[in-house]
């Protein structure tokens, strides 16, 4: 697993210790269900380098 904590601080974001102690528990658990599913992608699938999700309309 990556230390999130440590990329973040040395990106100097400027993010106070308590959010980035939530946020790389999160990442955390993220990269947790998504890393086995990586794993199983064949290396023929091409990886999407543009994401442009669609609007939800206001309601």
């Amino acid at each position: 697993m990556k230390n999130w904590k440590a990329i973040a601080q040395a990106q100097q974001l400027g993010i106070p210790e308590e959010d980035l102690t939530r946020a790389a528990a999160a990442l955390d658990r993220l990269e947790a269900v998504f890393r086995p599913l990586v794993r199983d992608l064949p290396h023929s699938v091409e990886p999407a380098l543009i994401f442009s999700p669609i609007p939800e309309e206001a309601k």
